[in-house]
């Protein structure tokens, strides 16, 4: 009580103090602050080891948020750059530029957008999920037609996607999610991954499936569940590049339409299939 005593004594004077506290047998953090509008010193007792740990939880958020800034910069420092660079090449008005240049480099900004405006797209989804304002709806979706949305949007890169199936396969989720998903798996194909690049469609009569293939080194099975964690990159991963968030909230998506998301190797590719129910 003595040492109490004097944190109170402390503040009074002070306004706020702060100590520990050992009875012998425990220890207790302890900060004793006045209140301005009333005569009494409000008193504030942590057991230690629960203190400790609070703490520990605090500073793993903090680290895990400021990983996540950092990757998110990396990701959006290369694409940035190159429509940077290029629109100030494009802005020069004594540039010798012919227009075979020219159209190449607007070629590339547009793709480099494509990927800046997914990143944001994928950043907001993971910013609804963990405020737990995720939602998706459930209507019918016709597999290719939407993969055919998302190819065209991709300009020059989508030329280098073959898509196989039935036109008529329709699942049942959310469109603009399932596109969402799709953009994800193909920009992880033709950045990680290497050619062929294919799409492939097909159904059961409970689920309706697709298949994205590529020819790439792929992961290790032991660590392929890890590439769908909130914030791994491909170092983590003991392959090129880096991985992102994209795959973490393309599975979650994937469940919230009541479906699944899974990476497999199958004769030297990589396969990533996402399943829907009909």
């Amino acid at each position: 009580m003595g040492a109490i005593a004097e944190l109170i004594d402390k503040a009074q004077r002070t306004g706020s103090s702060e100590g520990e506290v050992d009875t012998g047998t425990e220890e207790f953090r302890v900060t004793a602050r006045r209140l301005e509008t009333a005569p009494w010193t409000l008193l504030m007792i942590h057991e230690k080891s629960g203190f400790e740990s609070a703490e520990r939880v605090v500073v793993d958020l903090v680290r895990e948020r400021s990983n996540v800034l950092v990757s998110v910069s990396d990701e959006l420092r290369t694409p940035l750059s190159a429509v940077l660079g290029y629109a100030n090449l494009l802005a020069e008005p004594d540039s010798d530029l012919d227009e075979v240049a020219r159209t190449a480099m607007v070629q590339d900004m547009t793709d480099q957008a494509w990927d800046l405006a997914g990143i944001v797209e994928d950043l907001l989804a993971v910013a609804r999920a963990e405020i737990g304002d995720l939602n998706v709806v459930s209507v019918p979706v016709n597999l290719i037609a939407n993969v055919a949305q998302v190819i065209e949007s991709m300009g020059s890169r989508g030329r280098e996607v073959k898509v196989l199936g039935d036109k008529t396969i329709t699942g049942h989720g959310d469109p603009a999610r399932f596109r969402q998903i799709v953009r994800n798996l193909l920009s992880n194909a033709l950045t990680h991954g290497a050619e062929p690049v294919s799409v492939d469609v097909h159904a059961d009569d409970a689920h309706a499936a697709l298949r994205v293939t590529d020819r790439g080194p792929g992961v290790p099975e032991p660590l392929a569940e890890a590439m769908f964690e909130h914030h791994v990159t491909g170092k983590d991963l003991y392959a090129p590049g880096r991985v992102g968030i994209g795959l973490w909230i393309s599975r979650e998506l994937t469940s919230l339409m009541g479906g699944r998301l899974t990476y497999r190797r199958v004769g030297g590719e990589t396969v990533f299939q996402v399943t829907l129910p009909r």
